[in-house]
């Protein structure tokens, strides 16, 4: 019998339920044993590994984050750790891991496939910042929580007048900023694929102003690359603090989302991609396929051989982000 063991590595996202489930029941008809592992590689070395069955995933499909844990651990980084995974691999008898992570998961599972242990790469990233898969499992997700928070700043920031910087995440890339400001109606987003134009933005804060539009909602990424233009200890707060020094007699706050867009519900795309990508791996396991990372195309899911090339960050599509600037 093949016997897969299922962790999830880096942050958590929603949707990591619906695919632990998918993947449980998908291996019992498929008669592959499923091992579910608590924290990721952490809990693999310290052998907090159990077998799961489909009583362990009745109820999950809407809830968020992971009944597993998830955790960033390496174990390559320390050679005891990377001689207890060797060992555990043995052990138990593991046919291939099935690693549900984005950047992460993806550099260990390069490095663990040299020394024998295979594994499957399932795309869970609310940054969607993979440049195999058009998208990753907690995206939607955190795009919707990103929409409706901007869509409750609306009103506020409208009824006193003033400007508010909502911040959030992405890692390197723009995609949540960019399609989060479009959809939630934001007037400027500041992203780490464009250039920050500090004198663009304030223009832009005074024409809404001089129009009669007297409050904007800046969008700024978490990982944008600002000039020495204020002080602050985020980017939300260093745009902030210039907007007031730039614009006399204008009320601005900052608000960072945080882990905000990792929790919650998640929506109906996410579960439907999550149970595509496990329903796959489970199929790729059977056809002996290891080694490689699932990628969404369309609404087909497709294999890619494991390279470097998987560690390269995807940045926004220009056109995306020209659509957006429509509205700025």
């Amino acid at each position: 019998m093949k016997r897969i063991a299922v962790l999830n590595v880096g942050g958590d996202c929603p949707g990591l339920n619906s695919a632990i489930r998918a993947l449980i029941r998908k291996s019992a008809i498929e008669d592959i044993e499923v091992l579910g592992v608590y924290d990721g590689f952490k809990g693999f070395i310290e052998d907090r590994v159990f077998v799961m069955t489909k009583e362990h995933v009745s109820g999950i499909l809407e809830r968020g984050g992971t009944i597993l844990g998830s955790s960033k651990f390496d174990p390559t980084k320390n050679p005891d750790d990377f001689k207890k995974l060797k060992e555990n691999f043995e052990k138990y008898q593991i046919t291939a891991f099935v690693i549900m992570s984005g950047h992460t998961g993806t550099q260990i599972a390069l490095k663990i496939s040299n020394d024998g242990m295979p594994s499957i790469v399932i795309p869970a990233t609310i940054d969607n910042d993979l440049p195999w898969t058009d998208f990753s499992i907690g995206f939607f997700t955190a795009l919707e929580t990103v929409t409706k928070t901007l869509d409750a700043l609306h009103s506020t920031a409208s009824a006193g007048h003033r400007v508010i910087v909502v911040e959030v995440g992405g890692d390197e890339a723009g995609w949540l900023a960019t399609l989060g400001g479009l959809t939630g109606g934001a007037d400027y987003i500041l992203i780490p694929e464009i250039k920050f134009d500090s004198d663009d933005l304030i223009k832009n804060i005074k024409k809404r102003y001089n129009e009669g539009k007297k409050f904007s909602i800046v969008v700024v990424q978490e990982k944008c690359s600002l000039p020495e233009i204020s002080k602050g200890n985020s980017p939300s707060e260093i745009i902030s603090n210039f907007i007031k020094e730039n614009i006399d007699n204008v009320e601005c706050k900052n608000v960072n989302l945080g882990y905000m867009q990792r929790g919650g519900t998640p929506v109906s795309f996410d579960r439907l991609i999550a149970t595509m990508f496990s329903t796959k791996a489970i199929e790729y396991i059977k056809k002996g396929k290891v080694n490689i990372a699932l990628s969404l195309k369309g609404f087909d899911i497709h294999e890619v051989p494991f390279t470097q090339e998987l560690l390269k960050n995807k940045e926004i599509d220009p056109k995306i982000y020209e659509m957006a600037k429509l509205f700025f």
